[in-house]
């Protein structure tokens, strides 16, 4: 059976940069719902850290505000893969590290899990801790969708 981690991104100190977090904290409450081979991580803002993180598994789903140019509260599930490292729309994050820095290096010393990811669009990355309305009101909406795309497709 694959190993799966679930690893929520992003800095609740700053707006909706913490959605990532919000998410993750509340599919650990409802993690018996899962099967037992997926994991729930909080993953703080990243960095560097999380490329021993990766070593413990198959298949990695990031959650994290990721910049898409849609609309607050939109959302995108993709596999993290070369060209998506170049794609110039997407603007990964605004933690300490790149977070496709730390997929390069987990990839160089041959730890890298296969990733996806699951992108919320931002309204506000600003210094306030709580999300903006736009995100407030889509948030279990956001639940909903982030729980099926892991029971259906991890």
């Amino acid at each position: 059976m694959k190993r799966i981690g679930v690893i929520g991104l992003g800095n609740p100190l700053r707006q909706d940069d913490g959605i990532g977090i919000n998410l993750i904290e509340k599919l650990i409450r409802k993690k018996n719902n899962f099967a037992k081979n997926i994991e729930f991580i909080d993953g703080g803002t990243g960095g560097i850290s999380l490329v021993h993180l990766f070593a413990k598994f198959d298949i990695v789903l990031l959650i994290d505000a990721i910049d898409f140019n849609g609309k607050p509260g939109d959302f995108k599930f993709f596999k993290i893969d070369d060209k998506v490292y170049s794609d110039k729309n997407i603007n990964f994050t605004t933690h300490e590290v790149n977070i496709l820095n730390v997929l390069k290096i987990s990839e160089k010393i041959d730890e890298k899990p296969e990733l996806y990811m699951f992108g919320i669009q931002p309204k506000k990355i600003g210094f306030k801790n709580k999300l903006t309305k736009e995100l407030e009101n889509k948030i279990e909406l956001i639940l909903s969708k982030l729980e099926e795309k892991i029971k259906t497709f991890l």
